[in-house]
């Protein structure tokens, strides 16, 4: 699955490299639900990206995190309710937790004001000043061509206050698990082989999105074994084909999902895979600018 992903990414950015900038602006900022924040406080910050009526697919770049040691720590990085779905990076921390990097992309488009990248939480632990500044920050439009956009970016600052007594911490990242009540769901679940990959040998790709808390892990089963522990792709102990593979995947409420993968077509390569993505991919955005092109006629 992250190979895929990494090609279609490719494809969606490559033609920016020879195009000039959009005259198009987008932005991407910081935001929170709060005005006031207090020691012991557990903040979540959403980053998001105005398109400015502009279709996008493809936002990369980094989240600089900047407050005094000790005065703040990371509890969460989530994409729960990103708008978008294929990810070659996922939101990264640094050793140090002083910046996040991501690459998100989607096969189709997003053109929103306040569109959600993905989320960031925080809970606060001393008096003073916290800032989030997105940086480095790429956005490409969704127009066939992969033409880079040119881009704004704010900052996120908030002043600390100390705790207020007799009152109840926030806690938005316990509001967010303990609402959750939806599984994730299942968006590819495929056993599949390819004479490049893994010596020819049967894998599972797989992914699934959570759009509320976002998902924490995967698990794999086969036959009669206990489920585990899985990343994708995955390589089958069972070579042979002859068991039931179940997979699993969980999201950081505890809500979890399971699902039989499809077996590929016998014969057909891995590769030949992501060609038909491929060519899906560019069939929908054909349509998308022949609907276009007809609306503004």
């Amino acid at each position: 699955m992250e190979q895929i992903i990494k090609r279609i990414y490719f494809v969606l950015i490559f033609g920016a490299l020879l195009l000039p900038s959009s005259v198009f602006a987008s932005t991407v900022y910081i935001d929170t639900k709060h005005s006031d924040f207090f020691v012991e406080d557990t903040i979540m910050f959403s980053v998001r990206v105005d398109s400015e009526d502009t279709d996008i697919n493809v936002v990369e770049g980094s989240v600089m995190l900047d407050y005094t040691a000790g005065s703040a720590s990371l509890i969460d990085i989530n994409i729960g309710g990103s708008a978008f779905s294929l990810w070659p990076l996922k939101p990264l921390p640094s050793i140090d937790n002083t910046s996040i990097s991501f690459t998100g992309g989607t096969p189709s488009s997003v053109t929103s004001k306040d569109a959600i990248i993905f989320n960031i939480v925080l809970k606060l632990q001393n008096v003073g000043q916290i800032t989030l500044t997105p940086t480095n920050v790429s956005v490409y439009l969704n127009d066939g061509k992969g033409t880079k956009d040119n881009v704004r970016m704010k900052s996120a600052v908030i002043d600390v206050l100390p705790k207020k007594p007799d009152s109840q911490p926030v806690d938005d990242w316990s509001s967010v698990t303990s609402k959750d009540k939806t599984a994730p769901e299942f968006i590819e679940a495929i056993v599949s082989r390819d004479p490049h990959t893994f010596d020819n040998q049967y894998f599972v790709s797989f992914f699934a999105v959570d759009k509320d808390s976002g998902t924490a892990y995967y698990e794999i089963k086969e036959g009669d074994r206990d489920f585990i522990r899985a990343e994708s792709p995955h390589v089958l102990l069972d070579q042979s084909l002859k068991s039931i593979v179940q997979m699993k995947a969980v999201d950081k409420a505890g809500n979890e999902s399971v699902t039989t993968p499809e077996v590929a077509i016998p014969g057909v390569p891995y590769t030949t895979y992501l060609i038909w993505i491929f060519v899906t991919l560019v069939i929908l955005a054909v349509i998308s600018w022949l609907r276009r092109l007809r609306n503004e006629r």
